[in-house]
């Protein structure tokens, strides 16, 4: 048995069963891209075949433009059975780790970036996941079969789970020396409840912390939010290959506190 620590500080028993799985991200989306694609391109190709005039240019103009969904669609695909976990190493290959580190999750799902995280630290660190868990966003998205993936990866001395929004975090300022988040701020409605999210990533991250936040649209505008609360952008760009399917990723630092002596020499 393996035990998963909960924000209210009970614990949830989970027998390791082998193999963690971190699911397929939008599943409706990707359902719908897959039928939506495939059916425009059989009935494309049909028409092309057996119509003749202006019917078959039709045809062969719906099997072009259908492959732009089906494209899309198995790229999802490709991406939760590959790409994602190609996207997570990608991004905690760009942290220094100590091992010691605090790390906060946003929209954690089945454990993805939380697991990833919780394998690098040492004595005294923690990966701490939150999530409201839709079961739109992620398949099988549930705290339940995120304790499972814990347990089968054997990371439970080092991770918290706690279910939280993210326009409103739990934690005190500067809690975290990494924020991490995959797929999961374009799923907050509205511009401003983002730029919330995107503000409280900013209160809880430490001074000289990371923030590296991952989406399937561009990620500028998150980058000129962290630039107005003043982090140093590092970095906004696509990474297409790294997840083979559509990603950008905003990397950010918060500056770090000038102590004291060095207020003095930066005077001298």
């Amino acid at each position: 048995m393996s035990t998963t620590r909960l924000h209210n500080g009970t614990v949830k028993m989970k027998t390791p069963s082998g193999k963690a799985h971190y699911g397929f991200d939008a599943p409706g989306v990707m359902r719908g891209l897959l039928a939506g694609g495939l059916g425009g391109l059989v009935l494309g190709i049909a028409a092309a075949l057996l119509a003749t005039g202006w019917l078959r240019a039709a045809g062969v103009g719906l099997a072009a433009v259908a492959g732009v969904p089906l494209i899309l669609g198995l790229s999802m695909v490709v991406y939760g059975l590959i790409g994602k976990q190609r996207m997570r190493d990608h991004m905690l290959g760009l942290i220094d780790w100590r091992g010691d580190e605090r790390v906060l999750d946003i929209g954690t799902g089945r454990g993805l970036l939380l697991i990833g995280a919780a394998k690098r630290l040492g004595r005294g660190g923690q990966a701490t996941g939150i999530d409201i868990w839709r079961a739109e966003d992620l398949t099988d998205n549930s705290l339940d079969r995120l304790a499972e993936n814990v347990g089968a990866e054997r990371v439970e001395n080092a991770v918290t789970l706690l279910t939280a929004d993210a326009r409103k975090l739990p934690f005190p300022d500067a809690s975290f020396d990494v924020v991490l988040s995959l797929y999961c701020i374009h799923n907050i409605e509205g511009r401003a409840d983002q730029d919330a999210a995107l503000a409280e990533i900013v209160r809880v991250l430490k001074p000289g912390g990371r923030a590296l936040i991952g989406e399937w649209l561009p990620t500028h505008r998150y980058a000129g939010v962290f630039r107005t609360a003043g982090l140093t952008v590092r970095g906004s760009r696509t990474h297409f290959a790294t997840a083979l399917t559509l990603m950008w990723l905003v990397d950010a630092e918060k500056p770090a506190l000038i102590t004291q002596p060095e207020r003095k020499r930066a005077h001298v």
